[in-house]
């Protein structure tokens, strides 16, 4: 007698690419996540939310900014927090997003 085992369900794509970040309980609240993004390095509240590489990806850049007078920074941070806000709004709401997802680009 032989046992067969189901196999799973094949893990859905999503927009952006990447790993899928699923909603946590409690969720994250998309406000914090936009102050996080806004005044701590342009990217700490992608790390927070689960989207880590992009967390990181946007530090650098806010970093490489201030070689800029500080203006480079200044765009990295208001970005990434108008994105960070509608990341947190997707995983707040129960959908999963992409680890490298922005803006409205959810499927």
């Amino acid at each position: 007698m032989t046992s067969s085992t189901p196999t799973p369900p094949p893990t859905p794509s999503a927009g952006g690419g990447g790993d899928l970040v699923y909603p946590q309980q409690p969720p994250k609240d998309p406000v914090l996540i936009l102050v996080l993004n806004l005044l701590l390095l342009g990217g700490v509240g992608y790390i927070i939310i689960g989207q880590k590489m992009k967390g990181i990806a946007a530090i650098v850049l806010w970093l490489l900014g201030l070689f800029t007078c500080g203006i480079g920074s200044g765009i990295v941070a208001i970005v990434g927090a108008i994105d960070g806000w509608m990341q947190a709004q997707q995983l707040q709401q129960g959908h999963p997003v992409a680890q490298w997802t922005f803006f409205q680009d959810h499927k």
